[in-house]
């Protein structure tokens, strides 16, 4: 007969690396921190547009992000759509990663709950599988925001080969899509969210450290 306890502490490993790993940058996709990082790239000046019209359209294309649509938006009611047919296409594409991500993030909250109901009454088990899940992505998050800080361009480069189709993620610097998110956006936004990850790291490990404490006396 399989022990639920064995099963349940590496499923809580999991999740919880994944949480750690996804709940900080899919929640920075929201209006206000990417409002503040446009305003911060300039993404106003670039497009010669107001902030006030670069926020409806980063709303708009945000709300495309999470629930789909076809990123058809306008600075001007009157205007043209703001991106091309190759920008929209490469946009879908990020919201089909993000929403896969998004269930990804539901299913380890699921999870970790579950496991954790099935671990109730063992914290040396729980906070076991919390150290080991927050401690690995938190080594990693540091090793990866080391090669973001240092050679941002080509970990971008080679984040967008490995999860999109080829030739479809490379636009020249009259791209509306790169105005709208400059090159110091991404830099900024990599870095915060690996400060959140190692900063839910710490966090989660801190937890994980005193249950296990607590399960030794």
């Amino acid at each position: 007969m399989i022990d639920p306890v064995r099963v349940a502490t590496p499923l809580l490993a999991i999740a919880t690396a994944l949480l750690v790993a996804l709940a900080a940058p899919l929640l920075l996709f929201n209006p206000w921190f990417v409002s503040l990082l446009q305003q911060r790239a300039e993404s106003a000046q670039l497009l010669g547009a107001s902030q006030v019209q670069v926020d409806a359209v980063t709303g708009t294309i945000l709300a495309h992000l999470w629930l789909g649509g076809d990123f058809v938006v306008r600075l001007m009611p009157d205007s043209a759509p703001l991106l091309d047919a190759s920008e929209r296409g490469h946009m879908v594409d990020v919201s089909g990663l993000v929403r896969l991500l998004g269930i990804v993030a539901i299913l380890a909250t699921l999870t970790a709950v579950v496991a954790g109901r099935v671990l109730r009454g063992r914290p040396t088990a729980i906070g076991g599988a919390l150290l080991a899940g927050a401690g690995i992505v938190g080594f990693a998050a540091v090793a990866v925001a080391v090669i973001f800080a240092v050679a941002f361009d080509a970990a971008f480069l080679a984040f967008h080969q490995l999860f999109f189709r080829p030739g479809t993620y490379l636009f020249g610097p009259d791209s509306n899509l790169i105005r709208l998110f400059p090159e110091r956006f991404w830099y900024e936004a990599s870095l915060t969210a690996g400060l959140f990850i190692v900063a839910s790291a710490l966090a989660v490990s801190v937890a994980g450290w005193r249950l296990v404490r607590h399960g030794a006396r």
